[in-house]
């Protein structure tokens, strides 16, 4: 079975969607386009009746959230979040979301506004945490919006590879789909390799300005386009040309 992005083009070039339950990394420069491209992976799971999980890393997941809902006019109402944001600020959230910390329960999207506390993040406070929800929900899809502010503050440097390894092995064992964004700073060797498949957005400066372009550059166990293809991010949604 695949598990499609909804992304025609790129779709296409996956040869008909990422296989499911192994754990992808999906690499950008700032501003390329790598979290909106993953919430519209949950969001074509959560139009087939899935239960997906979106772990917020990087920013808190209501003002993400928002962005997408009102930029695209995506319903996110259901998909389930889990704040593990690593800093003490409390968030203030609009009415329709939620920001759930590592301390708090994981909940869908539309359950109201609250602020909390942040908890601490690590790799065993994570999987405790996702292990205690899937008694109850099997879930389908995650992603977890990034690793590269996870390493940062979630593993210590000397043992960077280790939590690393000890993070993809969870992830893999959920047995959902799952994918990991990662800036392109830094050492993302291990990453690469443990990961079942890699996708990389670029934004290239051109006479017109900045354009976007994504690439498969690995995928285990499948066919796919390895061709660099121009992607684009308008009102209407993400497009990549075949």
């Amino acid at each position: 079975m695949r598990a499609k992005f909804g992304v025609m083009g790129l779709d296409k070039m996956l040869n008909g969607g990422l296989l499911e339950g192994r754990v992808y990394l999906l690499v950008g420069d700032t501003g390329a386009g790598k979290t909106l491209l993953s919430l519209r992976f949950l969001l074509e799971g959560l139009m087939n009746d899935e239960n997906c999980l979106y772990i917020a890393v990087d920013k808190p997941p209501s003002l993400t959230l928002q962005a997408a809902m009102l930029g695209f006019g995506w319903n996110l109402s259901q998909l389930r979040i889990m704040d593990a944001v690593p800093s003490e600020t409390l968030y203030s959230t609009t009415p329709s979301i939620r920001d759930i910390t590592a301390k708090g329960e994981i909940t869908r999207a539309q359950d109201g506004k609250k602020k909390m506390e942040t908890g601490e993040l690590s790799v065993e406070g994570l999987s405790i945490k996702l292990l205690e929800n899937m008694k109850s929900t099997r879930y389908q899809r995650i992603v977890l919006d990034s690793i590269s502010i996870f390493k940062m503050f979630a593993v210590e440097e000397d043992k960077a590879l280790m939590g690393v390894h000890k993070l993809f092995n969870f992830l893999r064992q959920t047995r959902a789909t799952t994918i990991i964004t990662s800036s392109t700073k830094g050492d993302l060797r291990a990453e690469y390799l443990l990961s079942s498949g890699v996708i990389e957005i670029k934004k290239e400066m051109t006479s017109k300005g900045f354009e976007r372009y994504i690439r498969i550059t690995k995928m285990r166990g499948t066919d796919y386009d390895a061709r660099k293809k121009r992607m684009y991010i308008t009102e209407d949604g993400i497009f990549v040309l075949r």
